[in-house]
C-alpha cells in the first residue's frame, strides 16, 4: 500500500430503475466527500439502479455510448468513486458490475463472477457472469472489487490476495434475515466472513451494503470497515441510510503483515494440483448405488 487512504462507505437506498435520480444522489455525496478530504467513496452493489430490476435491466444498462456515461465518469473529478451498475458489454451482454472511477476516467471495471440463482434470487436470468478475478493499481495501492455473492466463495478473496490486493472493496445488496438484538443474523455472518478474510490475508476490507425495501426484499445494511487484523472498526445501522468514514492506514497494514506473514508463503503448486484433482472427480451422485469408483492416478 503506497499511502494511507480516507474512505467513505455509503449505505443508501437507491431509487429502483431511476438512473437520473441515483446519479444525482451519487453526485451530491461525492461532492460532499471531496470537500471533506475523502479519497474514495464506496457505494453498494447496483447503486445506480436498485436491485429488483426484472425486465427493466436492459433499460438501465450503461456503456460508453449511453448519454449518461459522461455524467457517471464526472462523479470522480474530485474524489475517486466505486459504484455498482448494470454494464452493457461490447457484444450486448449485460453484467452486474462494479466500476472504479478516477479523475473522470474508468480505471477498472469488475463483472460479478458468481450470480445467485436460488431462493429469491434470479440473477442468472438477467446477467452474464464475469470470467476473471483481478486486482488493479489504484492511486493509493492495489485493490480488488468484490461483488456480493463472491464474498461467500473463498477462492475470490484468495485469488485477490495472491495478486497483491491491499484492500478488498466489497459491495452487496444483501437482504436482512433473522433479526436479533438490534442486528440481522445474516449481516453478522457477512462480517464474520469478511473479518476472517481480513485477518487471514492481512488486508483492509471496506464493505458497502444497502438498506430499504424493494420488490419483496428487505436489505440488511450493516456496512463495515474492517482492519487487517480482523477488527470491526466501524459498523453501520442495520436499517437506516448511513455513511462511514475511516482512514485505512498503510502502517497498520504493514504491521499486520509482519505479524501474520503466512499468506506470503503460499504453495500455489499444491493448490493448483488439488483443484485439478477436484475437477477430475465425478460429481456427487454420478455413480449408481453400489458401483465402485475406478482407481485414479
Amino acid at each position: 500500500m503506497r499511502r494511507s487512504l480516507t474512505i467513505r462507505v455509503v449505505q443508501h437506498r437507491p431509487v429502483l430503475g431511476d438512473l437520473a435520480a441515483n446519479l444525482a444522489d451519487h453526485r451530491a455525496r461525492a461532492r460532499a466527500a471531496a470537500e471533506e478530504g475523502v479519497d474514495l467513496v464506496l457505494f453498494p452493489e447496483l447503486s445506480l439502479t436498485g436491485y429488483g430490476l426484472g425486465d427493466l435491466v436492459d433499460a438501465v444498462a450503461l456503456d460508453p455510448a449511453h448519454p449518461l456515461w459522461p455524467e457517471m465518469l464526472a462523479l470522480s473529478e474530485d474524489v475517486d468513486v466505486a459504484l455498482g451498475l448494470v454494464e452493457r458489454g461490447d457484444q450486448g451482454y449485460l453484467y452486474n458490475s462494479c466500476a472504479y472511477l478516477h479523475r473522470g476516467e474508468l480505471l477498472h471495471c469488475h463483472r460479478k463472477t458468481y450470480l445467485p440463482t436460488y431462493g429469491a434470487f434470479d440473477e442468472g436470468r438477467f446477467f452474464s457472469p464475469g470470467r476473471a478475478i483481478e486486482t488493479f493499481d489504484a492511486p493509493w495501492g492495489r485493490a480488488a472489487l468484490v461483488v456480493c455473492e463472491e464474498s461467500w466463495h473463498p477462492a475470490v478473496a484468495h485469488g485477490a490476495a495472491m495478486q497483491g490486493a491491499d484492500v478488498l472493496l466489497v459491495i452487496s445488496n444483501s437482504p436482512g434475515r433473522n433479526p436479533r438484538e438490534g442486528d440481522w443474523t445474516s449481516q453478522r455472518g457477512w462480517r464474520a466472513n469478511l473479518s476472517a478474510y481480513a485477518r487471514l490475508y492481512a488486508v483492509w476490507v471496506a464493505y458497502a451494503n444497502r438498506v430499504g425495501y424493494e420488490e419483496g426484499f428487505v436489505f440488511g445494511g450493516g456496512s463495515a470497515v474492517i482492519a487487517p487484523d480482523g477488527r470491526e472498526l466501524l459498523v453501520a445501522d442495520p436499517l437506516e441510510p448511513e455513511e462511514l468514514t475511516a482512514v485505512l492506514d498503510a502502517g497498520e497494514l504493514r504491521r499486520a503483515r509482519i505479524a501474520n506473514p503466512a499468506h506470503g508463503i503460499e504453495r500455489h503448486e499444491m493448490l493448483i494440483e488439488a483443484l485439478d484433482r477436484a475437477g477430475r472427480r465425478e460429481p456427487r451422485g454420478a455413480r449408481m448405488p453400489g458401483e465402485r469408483e475406478e482407481a485414479r492416478p
